[in-house]
């Protein structure tokens, strides 16, 4: 019997390590002390008391350790992943051939951000595996608001049919931005269209705009020209704001801002034509006051 106690003991440990041992003494401790309730004396009652909440705390810390192991190993690997990713962009033949690039960031009060964007994309020379995009709030945002960012990418048909969500891995990189790849179901064969919809939440992205009231850049560049990209920003219900163009001019560039009010809420549409490659445009807000 004791063999064969030993046996399951030891097996115990091994699929259910510290944290298993804890909980059992944690059990058998707790057990004793309902016992000690209706038999005990007080000294034995008190002393069952404090014994379990020793062994609670113990499991708090070591459960607090774990954590903060996991999450640091986490960020390791996603570091990791987000670098060997970049990396593949560099080597592989594989190109993105943006024709459309729809984005939408609706904003609140208090700078939370809701945005959406459309792409429909064109896979040139080689099979692609995954989609790389960075993004940043541009300003130096706290930690605790980027663990709060969440983002979704799924597949879009040409008919607005949603498809399923893609697996997507995201680091931030030391300088604030938010490296996101979107992993395919299946490789992109070349020259075949592939239409993503993504969607995200972001605390606090248009706090300088929002909350500081300065003046707030909205812009975005491509590693590939661009056919077509629009930048639509849609205030909260009742602000108004002023524009200007950032890096654009007539008439070298093909483009057009428009103002307009839908449900109450002041829109500002920004839409490209022909847009070069590593070239920083959007526009600039301000709120009126």
């Amino acid at each position: 019997m004791l063999k064969s106690f030993s046996q399951w003991l030891e097996k115990f440990l091994q699929d259910e390590g510290a944290v298993g041992v804890v909980k059992g003494l944690l059990g058998f401790v707790t057990f004793g002390a309902v016992l000690s309730a209706f038999f005990g004396s007080v000294a034995i009652r008190a002393a069952f008391v404090a014994t379990a909440l020793l062994l609670v705390f113990v499991l708090m810390v070591h459960l607090s350790a774990r954590v903060a192991k996991l999450e640091s190993e986490s960020r390791q690997y996603r570091s990791l992943l987000s670098t060997y990713c970049e990396m593949l962009t560099e080597l592989q033949s594989s190109v993105f051939d943006i024709k459309v690039w729809e984005q939408e960031a609706v904003i609140e009060t208090n700078g939370d951000t809701r945005e959406f964007i459309t792409v429909t994309a064109v896979i040139r020379e080689a099979d692609a595996a995954f989609f790389r995009l960075v993004f940043g709030a541009g300003w130096d945002q706290p930690k605790a608001i980027q663990k709060e960012v969440t983002a979704r990418v799924r597949s879009l048909e040409v008919d607005g049919t949603e498809g399923p969500s893609f697996v997507v891995t995201s680091h931030w990189r030391d300088d604030g931005r938010l490296d996101m790849v979107s992993h395919f179901h299946s490789p992109a064969e070349v020259d075949s269209e592939v239409r993503l919809k993504m969607e995200w939440t972001w605390p606090r992205k248009c706090v300088p705009l929002m909350v500081h009231q300065r003046p707030d850049r909205f812009v975005f560049s491509f590693r590939r020209p661009v056919e077509r990209a629009t930048y639509k920003i849609v205030l909260p219900p009742g602000v108004d704001a002023r524009w200007g163009v950032v890096s654009l001019t007539r008439p070298r560039d093909d483009f057009e801002i428009v103002p307009s009010t839908s449900g109450g809420r002041t829109e500002i549409k920004l839409t490209l034509k022909n847009l070069p490659a590593n070239r920083k445009v959007g526009m600039m807000l301000e709120l009126k006051r």
